[in-house]
């Protein structure tokens, strides 16, 4: 085989090899599909957990407490997820939006498997426990750890995402990430104790 040959054949590997690297850099990471069918499966099983709490009164509030369960973490989804990712932006964070929407799924079917957990055990507890006081502050503790659980699993999917960047960038982004898990747990807090009765005290 001749040097121009050789030559030829190496110019040809090396351009299938760009296509295929262009080609794979261009494709998205997830399929978006996806991962919204995940951010809804777990806002669904947080409404299993509101009709865990509804049970102690019935009627309406059994509607009302399965739609208001489900809401902080919407509003985490919504309105805090998106603000982290414009500030992350204008940091200059290589941050793609398939991948923000990924960790916010992921972090939203966590809290929302864990909240489906505890329903059986928050049933029982809300319809036997005579004090609304009680009752409220146990629905306030499982919202919480659920939550808890939910925003950690957010994080390191962020984490994963933004590693190995170098440490100017890192304690920026750390600031961002800080405020942001300050916000999600505030705006978290005023939805459910909005729309549920129950942590209100209501029996």
């Amino acid at each position: 085989m001749s040097y121009e040959t050789q030559a030829l054949d190496a110019g040809g590997l090396d351009l299938g090899a760009a296509e295929d690297m262009r080609s794979s850099a261009l494709a998205p990471a997830e399929p978006l599909g996806r991962e919204f069918a995940r951010l809804a499966s777990g806002l669904g099983l947080a409404s299993v957990f509101g009709l865990a709490l509804g049970a102690r009164s019935g009627g309406v509030a059994l509607l009302q407490h399965a739609l208001g369960a489900p809401l902080g973490l919407m509003v985490v989804a919504a309105v805090a997820a998106p603000s982290l990712f414009v500030r992350l932006a204008l940091i200059n964070t290589p941050l793609r939006p398939a991948q923000m929407i990924g960790a916010v799924a992921q972090g939203t079917f966590t809290a929302g498997l864990v909240l489906a957990g505890l329903a059986p055990a928050v049933a029982m507890l809300v319809v036997t426990i005579e004090s609304a006081a009680a009752a409220a502050w146990m629905s306030g503790l499982g919202l919480w750890l659920a939550g808890g659980i939910g925003l950690f699993n957010l994080l390191a999917a962020l984490h994963k995402h933004l590693a190995g960047h170098e440490l100017r960038a890192r304690s920026r982004e750390f600031i961002a990430i800080a405020v942001f898990s300050v916000l999600a747990c505030a705006l978290a807090a005023r939805a459910w104790y909005a729309w549920l009765p129950l942590l209100r005290g209501a029996s």
